[in-house]
């Protein structure tokens, strides 16, 4: 009895050193100079800037100007979703362990070549200075590096092992918000020009107690105060599917291009902002094709140049939205039978 109550407690004692090397809060045994990778309360975080070894670098900053919060570049709305899914690893992730010796210099070469510097920037100043790879390490782990410090780490989130690196990412468009010409003002104009349809371009105004459609021809059935009112709810829902900054035939579609025409909106106490939209040539992700004078055009996409300046991609769905024609605005809606 007494021999087998001496091999349980020897069971127990290996268990709880176990338990004590691997299971234990491994943080706490490290620096904070070499680990200082969490953000306690990112509720004071004012700023961010992230930097990769290309050049590229964005600036998140807490801002009024905008309706979520938040700027990119302190000029441009930014994708809250980015934000709380880069605030959210700030906030929970850690460092588990110094990557093992086997890994060392491989970790190493990739946090000097392609990593994301971090800068963290509360009221009081600068708080967090790291470097984030890139690309995974074997086994899909995160490596980080405090600057100054001599040891990277593998950082991670409690209970997962998701590659960090995804969330720090440097191109400008990748942090805009994908929603477009919309600010918190109320729209005061509407323009549409068909480029090749001028039967159907019109301009609805907004400034008196009710709107006015102004149009190619005289209509003799009543406005639909409904339809046009809905129309100026569905322009404050505008989203693009992404920003093409390095599509090559970008030059070509803006000079060349086949539009279908110019949306322009203009808001109270804001600059006019303007659209002109463009067919889209297939390519290999195309999926449905429409014909128009002998050529095909993607079905389902589209291109925007935004203010003479941003090059989009447009869903049929955004661009239908938009493009609404002057006859429309005076067919009368029809009640479902019951």
């Amino acid at each position: 009895m007494k021999r087998n109550l001496f091999y349980l407690l020897i069971l127990l004692l290996m268990a709880g050193l176990t338990y004590y090397v691997f299971f234990r809060d491994q943080s706490n045994s490290f620096e904070l100079s070499e680990t200082n990778f969490n953000v306690k309360d990112t509720a004071d975080l004012q700023t961010i800037f992230l930097i990769d070894m290309q050049g590229q670098r964005v600036k998140i900053a807490r801002s009024n100007r905008f309706y979520n919060g938040w700027a990119l570049n302190d000029t441009l709305p930014i994708r809250k979703d980015a934000v709380d899914f880069m605030l959210e690893a700030l906030a929970l992730q850690k460092a588990e362990q110094p990557v093992p010796s086997g890994y060392h210099d491989a970790a190493i070469r990739e946090l000097s070549s392609n990593a994301t510097k971090v800068e963290l920037y509360t009221p009081k100043g600068k708080t967090h200075t790291f470097y984030v790879a890139r690309n995974a390490g074997y086994g899909n782990v995160t490596y980080m590096l405090n600057e100054g410090a001599k040891r990277p780490y593998i950082v991670k989130l409690p209970m997962q092992n998701i590659f960090l690196g995804v969330r720090y990412y440097t191109r400008a468009n990748d942090w805009r918000e994908r929603r477009i010409m919309f600010n918190e003002n109320p729209i005061e104009t509407v323009n549409v020009a068909y480029k090749d349809s001028i039967q159907y371009s019109f301009t609805i105004n907004f400034t008196q107690a009710q709107p006015s459609l102004q149009g190619p021809t005289t209509m003799s059935r009543p406005l639909n105060l409904k339809r046009v009112n809905t129309y100026r709810g569905v322009l404050d829902k505008l989203y693009c599917t992404g920003f093409e900054e390095r599509y090559l035939g970008k030059d070509s579609i803006i000079q060349y291009g086949k539009q279908l025409g110019t949306v322009t909106i203009q808001r109270k106490n804001s600059p006019a902002e303007s659209i002109i939209l463009y067919f889209k040539l297939p390519d290999k992700g195309t999926k449905g094709l429409i014909e128009i004078g002998g050529v095909e055009y993607d079905y389902d996409s589209f291109f925007g140049l935004l203010n003479q300046h941003d090059f989009l991609v447009l869903s049929r769905k955004n661009v239908e939205k938009m493009l609404r024609t002057y006859p429309e605005f005076y067919e009368q809606d029809v009640e479902a039978k019951p």
